[in-house]
């Protein structure tokens, strides 16, 4: 059991360490008033601003992330730029890439060095900005009138490609067959290839992939079950070899008191969730529902361990076979493993595995500790 305490604890350790690991940042948010960086702040840091409207004109030499009801960028970003806000306006300079996400997205006299990508409603860029990247945009309604430097990947219903627009490499571009309408300048300099990807797709062929995707999950989920089955039997054949006493006794607790067993797992269950949840809420408590969340889980494996060697042992006492202690728990949990393949009963045999081998194991320890 000393080995099992060290184990425990080095991961546990491990995991504060992680958890309190600090990122240094400049944070400023406000639920009622505009937050406006002024051209003449300079923010040597990452910024991370949340507001109802929020607006950057001065200088931002790390990374800035967003979130509000209305975003304007016209000044300097050293880094790169997140935003997720209902409407958004897009220029100064932004030397790393822009991820945005919006209902409507305009993109007027930028200067960007990296790539955008977007999702929204509606995306305009007009001829005064420049994007060093590439445009990678899923929006209803796409308006491109600039310089792109590299590809523009966009799946959209509404296209439009002015004339002034100069792509360097590849234009790909899906829209809808029936309601979608694209146009393309002559004017427009497309330096590679333009790609319309095919969206029509016939029924026999979305039955055909309805019933390969089928076969390939049951196949996989076949081999995910062997995968788990081997692994749990390693595990197992491990806590027999360096725990065996306490693997022995907490059976026994599984034989001697099956349904005492089977309600203290049941509270245990009921009663951590809401318990980590009201940890994680409060913000201060998220390490100690890190170390709550590790501790069910390594519990929960050793639940599975302790009933399927409780359920090999009764078998093999019932039908008088002749079997080792490894060989009865590697045909107890065997035949936890067939259970969970049966619809529906399997998942209930599942939960009700994992409550009897909870309790047995709380049992186990607190009559130790009397």
């Amino acid at each position: 059991m000393r080995k099992f305490i060290v184990s425990v604890s080095v991961l546990l350790i491990a995991f504060f360490v992680l958890a309190t690991n600090s990122v240094s940042a400049r944070t400023i948010t406000s639920e009622e008033d505009d937050i406006n960086i002024s051209k003449e702040e300079i923010i040597n840091d990452d910024l991370f601003v949340a507001g109802r409207v929020v607006t950057i004109n001065g200088t931002v030499n790390g990374d800035v992330f967003v979130g509000a009801q209305t975003v304007r960028i016209d000044g300097i970003i050293n880094g790169n730029l997140h935003i997720g806000a209902q409407t958004i306006y897009l220029g100064g300079i932004v030397k790393g890439n822009i991820y945005s996400g919006g209902q409507d997205v305009t993109v007027s006299s930028l200067n960007l060095g990296g790539s955008l990508i977007s999702g929204s409603q509606s995306l305009i860029i007009d001829n005064k900005s420049t994007i060093g990247g590439s445009v990678v945009s899923g929006s209803a309604d796409v308006n491109i009138n600039s310089q792109i430097k590299r590809n523009a990947i966009l799946g959209t219903g509404i296209l439009t490609i002015g004339e002034d627009t100069k792509i360097g490499k590849d234009l790909s571009y899906a829209s809808s067959p029936e309601s979608g309408v694209t146009n393309i300048s002559d004017k427009a300099k497309i330096g590679g290839q333009i790609h319309k990807v095919d969206t029509t797709t016939s029924q026999k062929e979305i039955e055909k992939a309805k019933n390969e995707s089928k076969s390939f999950f049951a196949g996989a989920k076949m081999v995910a079950s062997i995968i788990s089955y081997l692994g749990a039997l390693l595990i197992g054949l491990l806590t027999i070899k360096l725990f065996g006493n306490f693997l022995s006794n907490s059976t026994n607790k599984v034989r001697q008191s099956f349904w005492k067993s089977l309600g203290i797992g049941f509270l245990i269950m009921i009663a951590s969730i809401p318990g980590i949840i009201v940890l994680l809420i409060t913000i201060i408590g998220i390490p100690v529902a890190g170390l709550s969340i590790l501790l069910l889980i390594l519990y929960s494996c050793l639940a599975k361990i302790v009933v399927g060697n409780a359920l090999g042992n009764f078998v093999a006492t019932k039908l008088k076979w002749k079997m080792n202690g490894f060989w009865a728990f590697a045909f107890g949990l065997l035949l936890i493993y067939v259970f969970k393949i049966i619809p529906v009963a399997g998942g209930i045999m599942e939960m009700v595995i994992l409550w009897i081998g909870l309790g047995a194991i709380t049992l186990n320890i607190f009559s130790k500790k009397e």
